[in-house]
């Protein structure tokens, strides 16, 4: 069985190598016929199994290929003290709109929400 893969692996690299561009399911219909146990398999497990290996090995070794920076992750006693800080800005919020005694007050409180959303933003960019 293993030297079946390894024969329809090499058939299908070939066909891709020729025509990169090659329908998956004219692959799979080729397949078939240099392998007649290739029929055992949906066309989805066929391009699983051959097809999408071929191409992430091929773009795994191109030497062209862009890597995405990693992302750093946030320790959680970070996520929680920007938590805690956004927190912070939101009762702010809300004590500035209960002690709005007038209606001319809570205008202003609301009219300056985007002072409140930049400080969240502030505290979430760390």
């Amino acid at each position: 069985m293993a030297d079946s893969v390894e024969k329809v692996m090499r058939f299908v690299e070939q066909k891709l190598q020729e025509n990169p561009d090659i329908e998956t399911s004219e692959l799979f219909e080729l397949a078939k016929k240099e392998d007649p146990a290739v029929e055992n398999l949906s066309l989805r497990q066929f391009n699983a199994r051959f097809p999408l290996q071929i191409k992430r090995r091929q773009s795994m070794a191109d030497p062209a290929r862009k890597q995405r920076p990693r992302r750093r992750r946030r320790s959680r006693a970070a996520t929680a003290e920007g938590r805690d800080a956004i927190r912070q800005v939101f009762l702010r919020f809300a004590s500035d709109l209960s002690a709005a005694e007038e209606r001319k007050e809570l205008v202003g409180v609301i009219a300056r929400v985007d002072e409140y959303v930049e400080d969240v933003m502030k505290v979430s960019r760390g």
